[in-house]
């Protein structure tokens, strides 16, 4: 099974990003033919990645999560916000994440993925240094698309044509870039299962355990 650490942020802060989202579509480059060159990540699978622990045997669930309920309770809840935006290697677009716990978020990464490789479950060790949410990937088509943009721009008189065909994120980068959410408050920690929801290849995750962090009440 597929597993990773994240955090969920709060509903008021997600609905926040949705509709500043909506402004970011109007950026989104598309093929001559109108087909997209960007595939924007459903607002249920919106979550902020805190360990990655790829392939799991089914036989070490007990022990991870046994392992990572006391690195939960340890932690304070912490107080983040969605801020800001990048791009990462052209094909994936984040909003980043911020708040006054931002440092405190980095600890917890690598007190996680300290915790899992203690009972045998190979994760990078080193903290996430940029924890982000991502909100969309480039589409099929769109290393063509650059390619063609590239052409366009060396031919004479092809000035800056099909810069954002090019880079089809760079448009809705641009429009999150001075974006900020409100405060949100992460009470627990989820160890979530990412796997092919139908034939389309779409991911679904599966909440498999939840821990509360320091304080919070254990949900019945």
């Amino acid at each position: 099974m597929s597993l990773f650490a994240a955090l969920r942020p709060s509903a008021p802060a997600l609905d926040h990003l949705a509709l500043a989202l909506s402004g970011a579509h109007a950026q989104e480059a598309r093929r001559p033919d109108g087909a997209p060159l960007v595939r924007w990540t459903p607002p249920e699978l919106w979550h902020v990645t805190v360990s990655f622990f790829g392939n799991v045997p089914d036989g070490s669930l007990p022990d991870l999560a046994a392992a990572l309920a006391p690195v939960a309770r340890e932690v304070s809840p912490l107080s983040l916000r969605l801020r800001g935006a990048g791009v990462f290697d052209r094909r994936v677009l984040w909003a980043g994440v911020g708040g006054a716990d931002a440092d405190v978020l980095r600890d917890l990464s690598a007190a996680v993925a300290e915790a899992a490789g203690d009972v045998g479950v190979r994760v990078d060790r080193r903290p996430r240094q940029r924890a982000h949410l991502t909100v969309a990937r480039a589409a099929a088509g769109a290393r063509q698309a650059r390619r063609r943009a590239r052409s366009v721009g060396r031919r004479p008189g092809g000035g800056g044509a099909g810069v954002t065909a090019g880079d089809p994120l760079a448009g809705p980068a641009a429009a999150l870039s001075v974006y900020a959410g409100p405060d949100w408050t992460a009470h627990e920690l989820l160890l979530l299962e990412s796997t092919s929801g139908d034939t389309s290849g779409r991911r679904v995750y599966r909440t498999v355990e939840t821990f509360p962090l320091a304080g919070t009440p254990v949900r019945g």
